[in-house]
């Protein structure tokens, strides 16, 4: 899914789509350009670079799943679905990271409801959602998609109500990942072929 979005006066062009095994580097270097703020937004504590190298070491497996807006081959925000390893609780939990310069400009949302969707498909019923009292903008967006909100003392838990799968909602994410393993394949080509010989692949 392509978009311009509009960020802080200025128009910015991304697409959302699901991150690959093969693109866990991108995520990490995404966590680690996060500032001291947004890592405490995301993580609920303070962490350290060696504690986000480690973490996105262990993303992308059996229970996990990522989807990033990525810009001119940077992840820029990422949004993250776990617990499909114990698939038969019906329950994930969601988790958002977006770096500052991109924020407010809708990415979170889009983020968000491609989460669900993928949650839905894998009969994940009830969403949960964890952020610290002072993080305004991840409250607004629980708000926006209905969740229930249970406030803490150190943090505030959403609860979201996902739904089923619909035939819609597998078409949807089988494009989805269709169009995003095609833009890995494009760029796993131009980083192990030679231009030569991947200009006459594409008949240039």
């Amino acid at each position: 899914m392509t978009r311009s979005t509009k960020a802080r006066g200025k128009v910015r062009h991304g697409e959302i789509r699901r991150l690959w095994l093969a693109e866990r580097d991108l995520f990490r270097e995404h966590l680690l350009r996060l500032d001291p703020l947004t890592r405490q937004q995301r993580f609920g504590t303070a962490v350290n670079d060696a504690f986000l190298e480690n973490y996105a070491a262990t993303t992308f497996g059996v229970g996990g799943l990522v989807y990033a807006y990525v810009e001119d081959g940077v992840v820029r925000g990422a949004a993250e679905l776990r617990g499909l390893d114990d698939i038969i609780a019906q329950t994930g939990e969601a988790a958002f990271s977006v770096e500052t310069e991109w924020r407010r400009s809708g990415i979170g949302s889009e983020l968000f409801a491609r989460l669900i969707t993928a949650a839905r498909n894998r009969g994940i019923r009830t969403l949960y959602m964890t952020c610290l009292p002072e993080n305004a903008a991840m409250r607004r967006l629980a708000h926006k998609f209905k969740a229930d909100l249970v406030g803490g003392y150190a943090d505030i838990e959403g609860v979201i109500a996902t739904g089923g799968p619909t035939p819609f909602t597998i078409l949807d994410e089988a494009l989805d990942n269709a169009k995003g393993f095609a833009t890995l394949a494009l760029s796993l080509q131009k980083a192990f072929w030679p231009t030569r010989l991947l200009a006459r692949a594409m008949g240039a």
